[in-house]
């Protein structure tokens, strides 16, 4: 049993209700945010969960349906992410220095840019390492902004950068998945579970600060 991988299923599935919870009853522009967030959590979900099954059956066009969803899932996934990033930095600014709400949604265009580098091994694992590393990034300057002006934020940034330990175990550390592929994996689930509980902190610390 993948036991590793079915733990990133549990926490998949507890981060997607989680964020379906937080975005009911919101404004327009948190809504549109936190369900780019969820349409990601669920995805994410969907990807392993296939890993899963496919690891309890031997067969080779059910391995090739789920690798095909795995990497596809994978793109769009980090598409929703970087679109929801958009909008939270949008959201963060001045209403004189936003820019256009269509612009949060230019991060979807990668899925269609993948098709490009679909058939070439080396330029697509290079595109969704930028594609990893960039998102990672920008939360992390992001939450580090946000925490400085705000303590409340300071847990979702310790689960970015969780997260970006697992990105760089992944893909930075030779031989990694031969005898540790474990070790990114529980540290990506360590990593969304505490930006969810750091999210669902610092809305009830909003929540406590408006009814004060």
């Amino acid at each position: 049993m993948d036991w590793a991988t079915f733990v990133l299923i549990l926490v998949g599935g507890y981060v997607a209700l989680k964020l379906i919870g937080f975005a009911e009853n919101r404004g327009r522009i948190k809504f549109l945010g936190l369900m780019g967030l969820t349409i990601a959590a669920v995805l994410f979900f969907i990807m392993q969960t296939t890993v899963f099954v496919s690891s309890f059956v031997d067969s080779a066009s059910v391995a090739s349906i789920s690798d095909l969803i795995f990497e596809w899932g994978h793109i769009t996934c980090l598409a929703f992410v970087l679109s929801s990033l958009a909008v939270f930095i949008r959201e963060s600014k001045p209403v004189f220095a936003q820019f256009p709400m269509l612009y949060t949604a230019l991060p979807l265009l990668i899925v269609l840019s993948y098709f490009l580098v679909k058939d070439t091994y080396a330029l697509k694992n290079w595109l969704i390492t930028i594609y990893q590393g960039g998102a990672i990034t920008v939360a992390l300057l992001m939450y580090s902004v946000y925490t400085y002006r705000r303590k409340q934020y300071a847990l979702i940034l310790t689960g970015v950068i969780i997260l970006l330990f697992s990105h760089v175990l992944y893909w930075y550390v030779p031989d990694i998945q031969a005898s540790y592929g474990w070790s990114w994996q529980l540290l990506m689930a360590a990593g969304m579970t505490t930006v969810v509980l750091g999210y669902e902190k610092a809305e009830k610390a909003v929540i406590t600060a408006q009814e004060n």
